[in-house]
C-alpha cells in the first residue's frame, strides 16, 4: 500500500513538474516575443526618423498633402517613441522612471505616429488610380507615402509593445493580459459593431453625391470623379462590422458552398478588423489635429472654417469614430473567440 501511494505521489509530482515546465516554456517564449516586438518597434521609429530626414532633401509634396501632419510632429513622435521603448525594455530590471511616465510617453508617441500616418488612405487610392482603377487623380506623394507607411507600422508595433509593458508591469499574464485587473467574461457589446456599420456610410454617400454633381460641402472641387473606390472600401468596412458581431462571423451560413456550418477562421476577421482600424482612425486624427493646428496658425491646410469646411471636417472626423468602433468590435471578437491561454489557463 505504501509503495503504491508513493508511486501515485510520484506520478502526481511528475505531472506537476511537467505542467510547470510547459508553463515556464510558454512564459519564456512570450517574453522573447515581447522583446522582439519592442526591438522591432524601436527599429520602426528609427527608420521613421531617418525617412523624415531624407524627405527634407526631396522636392515639395503635391497639394493634396496640405493639412497632413507636419514633419516636426513626426520627428518628435519618433524620438519620443525611441526613448519610451528604451525605458520600457529596461524597466523590469532598472526602474529609472515611474511606470505612469513610461506609459504616457509610449502612448503619446503612438498617438502622434498615428497622426503622422494619416493620409495613407489617400495615398493608396491615388496609387490605385496610377494602376488604372478610377477614383482620385493619379498623383502620389511617394516619399510621403513611404514615410506614412513606416509611421503606421511603428504606431502598430508601439501599441503592441506598450500593451505588453502594461501587462508585465502590473503582473498580469503576458500572453492574454488576464490578471487582478481583468475579471469576468467579456460582454457581447454588439452595439459597437452596429455603430461601426452606421459610421461606414457618411463618407461614401457624400462622395456619391459629389460624383453626381452635388456642390454642397465643396463638391465643385471634387471634379466629378467617380466614387468607386470609396464605395468598395467602405462597403467592405460595413460588411466587416456586421461580421464581427453576427453569428455568421463565427460560423459559415448554410448557403455558403463548401464551408457551410464550419467555423470562420478568426484570423481573417481579426486581421481585417485591425487593418481597417489602422486605415480609418488616422484619418480622424488628421481631421481633428490638422484643423486644430491650422486654427492655431501652426500649419497650413485646405480646411476652410465656413459651413462647407465644417461639414467636410465632421465627415472626415467620423473616420476616427469609425476606427475606434472597428477597433473595439475587433477586440471584443478577438477575446470572445480565443481559446484558453496556454500560460495562465484562462
Amino acid at each position: 500500500m505504501t509503495s503504491n501511494k508513493e508511486i501515485l505521489n510520484g506520478e502526481e509530482v511528475t505531472k506537476t513538474d511537467g505542467a510547470t515546465m510547459i508553463a515556464e516554456s510558454v512564459e519564456k517564449k512570450s517574453v522573447v516575443q515581447s522583446y522582439l516586438r519592442a526591438w522591432a518597434a524601436l527599429g520602426a521609429c528609427t527608420v521613421t526618423l531617418v525617412a523624415i530626414i531624407l524627405k527634407s532633401f526631396l522636392p515639395h509634396a503635391p497639394d493634396y498633402t496640405m493639412g497632413f501632419a507636419p514633419t516636426r510632429v513626426t520627428t518628435f513622435a519618433a524620438i519620443l517613441g525611441v526613448i519610451a521603448l528604451l525605458l520600457s525594455i529596461g524597466w523590469p530590471r532598472v526602474r529609472i522612471m515611474p511606470r505612469l511616465i513610461v506609459l504616457i510617453g509610449a502612448w503619446g508617441a503612438c498617438i502622434l505616429l498615428v497622426w503622422s500616418s494619416a493620409g495613407i488612405v489617400f495615398d493608396a487610392l491615388r496609387t490605385a488610380a496610377v494602376l488604372g482603377i478610377p477614383g482620385l487623380p493619379p498623383v502620389v506623394d511617394w516619399p510621403g507615402f513611404a514615410t506614412r507607411t513606416v509611421s503606421l507600422i511603428g504606431a502598430t508595433l508601439m501599441a503592441l509593445t506598450t500593451v505588453t509593458f502594461q501587462r508585465v508591469s502590473r503582473g498580469a499574464c503576458v500572453v492574454c493580459g488576464h490578471g487582478s485587473l481583468i475579471k469576468g467574461k467579456i460582454r457581447s457589446n454588439k452595439w459597437i459593431g452596429y455603430t461601426a456599420f452606421m459610421l461606414s456610410f457618411p463618407y461614401p454617400l457624400l462622395k456619391i453625391y459629389w460624383s453626381l454633381g452635388g456642390t454642397v460641402g465643396g463638391g465643385q472641387n471634387f471634379g466629378h470623379h467617380s466614387a468607386y473606390g470609396e464605395v468598395l472600401v467602405f462597403g467592405a468596412s460595413a460588411l466587416l462590422s456586421l461580421a464581427l458581431v453576427q453569428r455568421w462571423g463565427r460560423i459559415f451560413p448554410r448557403w455558403v458552398p463548401f464551408f457551410s456550418g464550419k467555423k470562420v477562421p478568426r484570423w481573417i476577421l481579426i486581421t481585417g478588423g485591425w487593418m481597417a482600424t489602422c486605415m480609418t482612425a488616422p484619418m480622424g486624427f488628421l481631421a481633428i489635429f490638422g484643423s486644430a493646428m491650422q486654427g492655431l496658425g501652426l500649419a497650413d491646410g485646405p480646411v476652410r472654417f465656413d459651413g462647407n469646411g465644417l461639414m467636410v471636417s465632421m465627415v472626415y472626423g467620423g473616420w476616427m469614430l469609425l476606427g475606434i468602433a472597428l477597433g473595439g468590435a475587433t477586440w471584443v471578437y478577438q477575446q470572445q473567440t480565443r481559446s484558453s491561454c496556454a500560460q495562465c489557463g484562462r
